[in-house]
């Protein structure tokens, strides 16, 4: 989505926005383990929630560009707001949720593949971010399942 430079959305929120069309790409490959129950039903039910929200993102960027300050334009960058506001917090609540079955690891595993190389190429990460966070949570996760 071309990013006009007289909008409300930061450099932040527009780069994400990218992350989610990326993400589109390689989550589907794990989206059949979202359907199981288990262990990890709730990591599991947040994951489908974080795809649906990636792929309404991705639909925006690869739709119509409104000509800005229209009220299309406005409506579609509070749209989009809204839903990288809400990729963050699921992004977040995936990464404070241990994943104890395979399926688990393999869906964080995923969305670290698919978020983590442009985040930290594209933004100033530190140990904060929600993209470090989920590498952390996924990296525990693995750890409990070794004999160190």
């Amino acid at each position: 989505m071309t990013q006009p430079a007289n909008t409300a959305v930061s450099r932040r929120t527009a780069l994400a926005s990218a992350f989610a069309a990326s993400a589109a790409a390689i989550l589907p490959a794990v989206a059949c383990a979202a359907t199981s129950v288990g262990n990890d039903a709730h990591l599991l039910a947040l994951y489908q929630q974080f795809q649906r929200v990636s792929d309404a993102i991705h639909a925006i960027d690869t739709g119509v560009v409104y000509k800005c300050g229209t009220p299309e334009a406005t409506q579609q960058e509070s749209k989009l707001e809204t839903l990288l506001r809400r990729d963050d917090l699921l992004l977040k609540q995936i990464a404070n949720t241990p994943a104890l079955t395979p399926r688990g690891k393999q869906i964080k595993a995923s969305i670290v593949l698919a978020r983590l190389p442009r985040a930290v190429e594209d933004f100033d990460l530190d140990l904060s971010s929600e993209e470090i966070q989920m590498c952390l949570s996924l990296a525990r996760d693995v750890a409990g399942d070794s004999s160190l």
